[in-house]
């Protein structure tokens, strides 16, 4: 029995890639996917003049990562990305003959760091689930305009949107599979859920009818849901210098 067992270790401790002093760089990509379960979008804003629709659409998350091996199961990450959160407000406004629409898009950057766990499933297939937080850099403000004429009057829609701090803290969540190689690297698939203490942003909403302005307010949440895809280079351990 104590052969056996010691045996599995060594096998299991081959097939581990020797995570222990590896470090090793990657990039990523994140796709941003809008999902009311996980309350990735913001309220609607409705009074008395008019209602305005917050939709959150389809946005992006795109760096590199720095992975180090802390032990063979557990690693250390960090890194920087460059976040962009893609929306559209829909305004419902006395007068429209239908809906009119408005873009804009948020940007900021990000310094995740998590700490990962990983199991072994195959001879090169790893299940992983990690977790920490996330610096979230906002450099700037936004503003967008649009505006029609319809009939005789002229309407002008005006979105600006101030950062609440410009620098935030995140929680984060993470859960995926990898396949690693030697030769060609580690390909990596999850999904994360990326969750602000406090909202992002203070969403002002401009309408105006031949100069005459009707105004709202809105808190812009930051919360994402992402699909996950990372490619590492594959890297040897770095060997320790004995000490003299």
């Amino acid at each position: 029995m104590k052969l056996t067992l010691l045996v599995a270790m060594l096998v299991c401790s081959k097939g581990l890639f020797a995570q222990l002093n590896v470090t090793t760089f990657g990039i990523q990509v994140k796709p941003m996917i809008p999902n009311s379960f996980f309350t990735t979008g913001t309220d609607d804003i409705e009074t008395d003049v008019m209602k305005v629709n917050f939709q959150q659409r389809l946005g992006w998350n795109f760096g590199m990562v720095i992975r180090r091996g802390i032990t063979n199961m557990w690693s250390f990450e960090t890194g920087i990305c460059l976040v962009q959160r893609n929306y559209t407000l829909h305004f419902d406004y006395p007068g429209l003959k239908e809906k009119q629409d408005l873009n804009f898009r948020y940007i900021c950057y990000e310094i995740p760091v998590q700490a990962i766990v990983f199991v072994k499933l195959g001879e090169k297939l790893y299940m992983n689930a990690s977790g920490g937080f996330s610096l979230d850099v906002y450099p700037s403000n936004i503003e967008t305009s649009n505006f029609i004429r319809q009939d005789s009057a002229v309407y002008d829609f005006t979105q600006k949107t101030w950062k609440n701090k410009w620098v935030q803290v995140a929680l984060l969540a993470n859960y995926g599979f990898e396949w690693r190689t030697r030769e060609s690297g580690y390909f990596y698939f999850g999904a994360s859920y990326h969750r602000p203490f406090t909202h992002i942003g203070v969403t002002r909403i401009t309408v105006e009818r031949n100069n005459v302005p009707s105004r709202s307010v809105g808190l812009l949440r930051g919360n994402y849901l992402t699909a996950d895809f990372r490619y590492f280079f594959s890297e040897k351990p770095e060997r320790r210098k004995p000490k003299d």
